[in-house]
C-alpha cells in the first residue's frame, strides 16, 4: 500500500483496517491451538498416535516452506491477495480433515493445511506496518500479542467443549468464528495493493524447490529415524544429506539471486539476525505448552478433554494482559528499555521450562497454571517487540521479507524441536523429555538475547537526550 493511499485513508476506516489485523493474529494462532486438543484423540482413533511429532512437524514445515517466500509473494500477487487465499485455503483443508480417517492422507490435507496458515501468519504485522507510523507500531505490536493470546485462549476451549460432546472432527474448525468476522472486512476494505513483478526477472522456483527438500530430509530424519528405520540405515543416510545439502546449496544460491525467494541477505543484518535466532529457540516453551502439555495432562495426569485444554489458559490469559502493557511501556522510549526488557524476558521464559520439568503423574494442574503465567510473561517481548528492533536496521521496503523470514523462525524452531522429541522418543524416552528439550532451547535464546539484543551507545545517547527535550 503507498504511503497516499494511508495518509487519505479515513480515521474510520484505518482503525477498522487495524481491528481486522488485530483479530487477523487471534485467527492464526485459535487455528494451532485448536489442534493441540484435536490432534491426541484422532490420531489414536487412527491407531497413529506415534506419528505425534511428525504430524506436528509436518504442520510447522508446511509453514515453513512458505514462509521464506511470503515476502516476495507480497511483491507478486500483494499481501492482501496472498492473506485472503491463505485463509481460504486453511479453512478448506481443515473442513477435509474432519472427514479423514487414513494416517497418510491426514498427514498430506494437514500439510497443504499448513502451507495456508503459513502465507498469512506474518500479514498482521506487515498490516500494521503499513497502516502505522514508528511512533504507533509498538503499541500496535504489544496489542498483536493481546490478540494472539485471545484466539490461543478461545479454540482449545471450544475445541475442547466440542471433543467432550463427541463432535471431534469439528474440532479442527474451531476457529472459524474469526475468519466469518476477519475475511470480509480484509476483501471489502483492504485497498488494492500496487505489486511489484520485476521485468526480465524469473521467479525463483530454486529457492522455492530447496526450502522444500532441506527443510523435508532433516524434519523427516528427526522424526522418524529411531521408529521407523535406523539413524544409520540407507533411507536416514538420503534424508540426512537430502537435508543439509540442499540447506548448503539455499544458502549458497539465494545469497547471490538478484531475485530471491528465499531472504537469505537478511541474515547480513546483525539486529535481525540475533532476533532470529533468539526467536527460533525460544519457541520451544510455545511448541510445548500448546502440544505436549495438553498430551501429558491428557495421557499421563488423566484430566478430561476439557480440563487439559486449560493449560494454555494461564499463558495466554498473561499474554493477553502483558502485551498491551509491554507495547506501551517499551514505545515510550525503545532504545532505551528495548534490551533489559528483552533479557529479563527470556530469563523468565528460561524459568517456566524448568518448572515444566518438575511435572509428574500426580502433579497438580496449578503447575502447569504457574509455568504458563510465568511462560506468557516472558514471550511478550519476543513475540512483538524483536520485530520493532530489527526493523530499526530495515529499509521499508524490506520489512515484508523480513517479517516472512522472522516468522519462518518461529515456526523452523517448533519444527525442529517437535522433530527432535520425535527421535528421543523414538529411542525410548518419554513425554517429559520434551520439557528437558525445551528448556535447553529456551537457555540458548537467553545466551543469545544477552549478546545479540543491543543498540548502540551513540543511538541510547540520541534516545536519552531525545527523551529530555
Amino acid at each position: 500500500m503507498n504511503a497516499d493511499a494511508v495518509r487519505t485513508m479515513t480515521k474510520k476506516r484505518k482503525s477498522l483496517l487495524l481491528f481486522a489485523a488485530l483479530l487477523l493474529a487471534s485467527t492464526s494462532i485459535a487455528a494451532s491451538f485448536g489442534d493441540s486438543v484435536a490432534l491426541p484423540r484422532r490420531l489414536t482413533d487412527m491407531g497413529a498416535m506415534g506419528l505425534y511429532p511428525l504430524v506436528i512437524s509436518v504442520g510447522t514445515l508446511g509453514m515453513m516452506f512458505v514462509l521464506p517466500l511470503v515476502g516476495k509473494l507480497y511483491q507478486i500477487f500483494s499481501m492482501k491477495s496472498v492473506t485472503i487465499f491463505g485463509m481460504l485455503l486453511q479453512i478448506s483443508a481443515r473442513a477435509v480433515l474432519i472427514f479423514l480417517y487414513d494416517p497418510v492422507l491426514f498427514i498430506a490435507v494437514y500439510a497443504v493445511m499448513a502451507v495456508g496458515g503459513g502465507l498469512y501468519i506474518a500479514a498482521p504485522f506487515s498490516m500494521v506496518a503499513e497502516l502505522t507510523d514508528s511512533r504507533e507500531r509498538p503499541k500496535y505490536y504489544g496489542l498483536l500479542v493481546t490478540f494472539n493470546a485471545l484466539g490461543a485462549l478461545s479454540a482449545p476451549l471450544i475445541a475442547g467443549w466440542l471433543m467432550d460432546m463427541g463432535r471431534y472432527g469439528l474440532a479442527f474448525i474451531s476457529y472459524t468464528p474469526f475468519v466469518v468476522v476477519t475475511l470480509p472486512i480484509i476483501m471489502a476494505f483492504y485497498p488494492r495493493q500496487e505489486v511489484s513483478r520485476p521485468a526480465g526477472v524469473k521467479f525463483d522456483w530454486a529457492g522455492v524447490l530447496l526450502v522444500a527438500v532441506s527443510m523435508t530430509g532433516i524434519v523427516f530424519y528427526l522424526s522418524l529415524t529411531g521408529q521407523y528405520f535406523g539413524f544409520f540405515s540407507p533411507m536416514g543416510i538420503i534424508l540426512i544429506i537430502a537435508g543439509v545439502a540442499g540447506l548448503a546449496a539455499l544458502i549458497k544460491i539465494e545469497s547471490r539471486h538478484p531475485n530471491p525467494s528465499v531472504a537469505i541477505r537478511m541474515f547480513r543484518k546483525k539486529r535481525f539476525t540475533a532476533a532470529f535466532l533468539s526467536a527460533l529457540t525460544v519457541s520451544a516453551l510455545n511448541t510445548a505448552v500448546s502440544a505436549y502439555v495438553v498430551v501429558y495432562a491428557q495421557q499421563v495426569m488423566q484430566v478430561s478433554f476439557t480440563v487439559s485444554a486449560t493449560a494454555t489458559i494461564s499463558i495466554n490469559i498473561t499474554r493477553a494482559l502483558f502485551g498491551v502493557v509491554t507495547g506501551r511501556v517499551l514505545a515510550k522510549n525503545f532504545t532505551t528499555r528495548f534490551r533489559p526488557a528483552s533479557i529479563l524476558s527470556l530469563l523468565i521464559v528460561f524459568i517456566a521450562a524448568l518448572i515444566l520439568n518438575t511435572l509428574r503423574p500426580d502433579s497438580s494442574m496449578l503447575v502447569i497454571y504457574a509455568a504458563g503465567v510465568l511462560a506468557g510473561m516472558g514471550s511478550v517481548v519476543p513475540m512483538s517487540n524483536f520485530v520493532t528492533f530489527f526493523q530499526t536496521e530495515l529499509k521499508p521496503e524490506e520489512f515484508g521479507a523480513a517479517q516472512g523470514m522472522f516468522s519462518f523462525a518461529g515456526t523452523g524452531g517448533a519444527s525442529i524441536y517437535m522433530a527432535l522429541c520425535g527421535t528421543i522418543m523414538n529411542v525410548g524416552g518419554g513425554l517429559h523429555h520434551s520439557f528437558v528439550v525445551a528448556a535447553a532451547f529456551c537457555g540458548i535464546s537467553l545466551l543469545i538475547g544477552i549478546i545479540g539484543m543491543r543498540f548502540t551507545k551513540e543511538e541510547i545517547a540520541a534516545a536519552k537526550e531525545a527523551g529530555r527535550l
